[in-house]
């Protein structure tokens, strides 16, 4: 059983902004979530939502009114991952809040085994990684993608507006023409003709994700049927039957799992098993967030390098004891790690206690 719960938000600064085709983001303000079971088991969780709802619906203050809902549902109960999804189910959708809770349940599932959750979760011991590149000034673009190639990355995701990137991956792929590229629209393509996604097409990408709004699988169906460059769907996935639901239209060949978007580690692990072809995904988590996705990440049967780099890349100032680091393009995972928590007391800007 719960003895207390207890929300941190905790403001993290980047180092360069992170350019999507809906924003740029200086700062991420993350909430950590501190488990504590009545016999002094503790397990931590990460919600990933951002603060407006400009990738889904959930924001960092509905994951807050959600762990509200989510506690008074697991009162006085031994609740194990097993049975979580089912406990919470009468909560429609959340699947951010619902994944940060999982998250901590898992950490302590594997405490209670006696089990790093690296050991509990049979995951590797590293993981292949792509770097995610934000399109802005064109010279300072190429020096990042020279810079990741360079690093030994397997992959170059780029992220740009519509109205920026014909032009500017005409530019690049003149320079770079035998790179790993591939480009994310965060479903910020809706208004473009055939002609311009017939451009992208002539590029030779890895595959271009998420071209349409979620959930709008027979459009996404039409266009990839008539392009060659395969389609990735991301926010449009919440749930083993949405990847279902792709795979019988044909609206994409690619799926990018991302833990926290589909409810938590759980129903990642049953995505896994549908057999279309999957990468992994991240959500500019901390460091705490980022090693549940990286130990998933892990194991065997991505298609494609994660969409991960070392903890040092991100934030001026991290929230895990020890570093996450890549090197000639693969991230070596450690058997252990914790958050820090006097970085974590020092820099967050409120607490919320749930339960004492």
């Amino acid at each position: 059983m719960i003895k207390r719960a207890e929300l941190s938000i905790v403001p993290l600064t980047f180092k360069h902004p992170i350019v999507t085709a809906h924003a740029v983001l200086s700062v991420r303000r993350t909430l950590i979530l501190r488990l504590e079971t009545v016999d002094g088991v503790i397990g931590y969780g990460e919600g990933a939502a951002f603060e407006t709802p400009w990738y889904t619906e959930e924001t960092t203050q509905s994951m807050i009114d959600t762990s509200k809902l989510i506690l008074n549902l697991l009162k006085g109960m031994t609740v194990t991952t097993d049975v979580f999804p089912n406990l919470v189910s009468s909560i429609i959708g959340q699947h951010m809040a619902k994944a940060m809770w999982e998250s901590a349940l898992w950490e302590i599932e594997a405490t209670r085994a006696n089990k790093s959750l690296k050991s509990f979760m049979s995951a590797g011991d590293s993981v292949s990684c792509g770097r995610t590149i934000g399109i802005g000034l064109l010279n300072q673009t190429m020096k990042s993608i020279e810079t990741a190639l360079a690093d030994g990355f397997e992959r170059i995701k780029l992220k740009a507006s519509p109205n920026e990137l014909v032009p500017a991956l005409r530019e690049i792929r003149a320079v770079f023409p035998d790179a790993p590229l591939m480009i994310d629209l965060n479903g910020s393509a809706s208004d473009q003709p055939i002609e311009w996604f017939e451009q992208l097409d002539a590029h030779r990408l890895l595959m271009i994700e998420q071209p349409y709004p979620s959930r709008q699988f027979t459009k996404s169906a039409a266009l990839q049927a008539k392009l060659t460059t395969p389609i990735c769907l991301d926010e449009s996935i919440t749930s083993y039957d949405d990847v279902d639901t792709m795979a019988q239209l044909g609206a994409g060949k690619i799926v990018n799992i991302k833990p926290a978007r589909v409810g938590g580690l759980s129903e990642a692990l049953h995505i896994r098993k549908h057999g279309t072809p999957y990468w992994v995904g991240g959500m500019y988590e901390s460091g705490i967030g980022r090693y549940h996705t990286l130990l998933f990440a892990s194991l065997s049967g991505a298609s494609f390098p994660a969409d991960m780099s070392g903890t040092s890349a991100y934030f001026e100032q991290d929230l895990l004891d020890t570093p996450l680091e890549v090197e000639n393009g693969k991230l070596t995972l450690p058997d252990s790690v914790q958050p820090d928590w006097n970085v974590i007391e020092r820099l967050r800007e409120e607490v919320i206690t749930l339960q004492t």
